[in-house]
């Protein structure tokens, strides 16, 4: 079971949120966004200078910067195989 979190997370790799430590403010706008413990998410694209990344969660893509992503921990696509 390998935990890392969002912002380390190379593009095309599937992971599972396990936990979304941000600050209550960012965190429900996150949630609003359908991104909650347990979805899939997947970055897709990073920006030109690297902040914000596209990440696909639901069908939708959503931008997240890179101080929001290192608060969301993840698990590996492997882990829930």
């Amino acid at each position: 079971m390998e935990k890392t979190t969002l912002d380390k997370i190379p593009l095309n790799c599937e992971v599972y949120i396990e936990s979304i430590e941000c600050g209550n403010g960012i965190k429900n706008r996150i949630f609003d966004m359908g991104i909650t413990e347990g979805e899939k998410i997947v970055p897709i694209m990073k920006s030109p200078f690297g902040d914000p990344t596209a990440y696909l969660s639901k069908g939708t893509v959503i931008a997240l910067r890179e101080s929001d992503c290192s608060k969301i921990t993840v698990r590996l696509n492997r882990d829930y195989a």
